[in-house]
């Protein structure tokens, strides 16, 4: 069984995560700043092939060069690989992924242990991850609001449970209860035919994106239900585009040389 009827769509939110090209980016950016170079580490890689070499635009893989790349011009290509990019200072200290500082271990601690450089402190480490990983920053917010909305206060979860368990033949019965007047057919359809759990709950930011609330922590998160999260999404699209709107009549506005006529 499935919907019939009009179409809504609807964009959502844009979230804005750290991702291996912005600590890629900071880390060259550091070492063009203060000297050094960049290393490549991941979490499978040996001692041997960790600390000696640097990706490049063609892929090419070298040992770090002095003067930095950076200071060249070449761009860095971020890893296809699970590993970042880390900045080593001139003195062959590699800095921390998040804070860019020097880790305060011995060379030959940071050669043994690459991987393990990357992070100051067991904080700082949780904070990247919630600023980096989609998948943990959900399970952090799941872990204080277990999937109930903060606007509605629907329990989304326990709604997404009892669906996920019912039969198919029920589960348009159990969707006519909550949301079906709220929601496009096709996304309605989707529950039914394949429900999962980001159909019926989603993170949010309290202070939005666009208003300098994206790579924030737990503290700025919440749990909204589809239908809260697709009402404040339009509402604050509405808000945007107004800002934008203000802000092209305030330029308008005060450039006065537009009225002026040549004779």
């Amino acid at each position: 069984m499935s919907y019939q009827g009009e179409n809504i769509y609807l964009t959502g939110h844009c979230f804005r995560y750290i991702t291996k090209e912005d600590v890629a980016a900071a880390s060259m950016d550091k070492v063009k700043n203060a000297g050094g170079h960049v290393r490549l580490i991941t979490k499978e890689a040996g001692p041997q092939d960790t600390s000696t070499k640097e990706c490049l635009e063609d892929g090419a893989s070298v040992p770090p060069p002095t003067p930095c790349l950076a200071q060249a011009g070449l761009a860095v290509k971020p890893p296809a690989s699970r590993g970042y990019l880390q900045a080593v200072d001139s003195e062959g200290h590699p800095l921390y992924l998040r804070c860019q500082q020097p880790t305060g271990r011995t060379k030959q601690e940071c050669k043994a242990n690459a991987w393990d450089s990357r992070f100051c402190s067991l904080n700082c480490q949780e904070e990247f991850r919630i600023r980096s990983n989609n998948s943990y920053l959900r399970a952090k917010v799941f872990e204080i609001e277990h999937g109930v909305c903060q606007l509605c206060h629907l329990n989304a979860q326990e709604l997404f449970l009892r669906l996920r368990d019912a039969p198919k033949s029920q589960r348009k019965s159990l969707l006519d209860a909550a949301w079906t007047s709220q929601l496009p057919l096709d996304q309605l359809n989707e529950m039914v035919r394949a429900p999962g759990e980001g159909h019926f709950w989603q993170v949010d930011h309290i202070r939005p994106v666009f208003g300098g609330g994206g790579q924030c922590s737990l503290d700025n998160l919440q749990t909204l239900c589809t239908v809260c999260h697709r009402e404040r999404t339009a509402r604050q699209a509405k808000e945007r585009s107004q800002v934008r709107r203000q802000s092209l009549a305030a330029k308008h506005g005060s450039d006065i040389t537009r009225f002026l006529v040549k004779k």
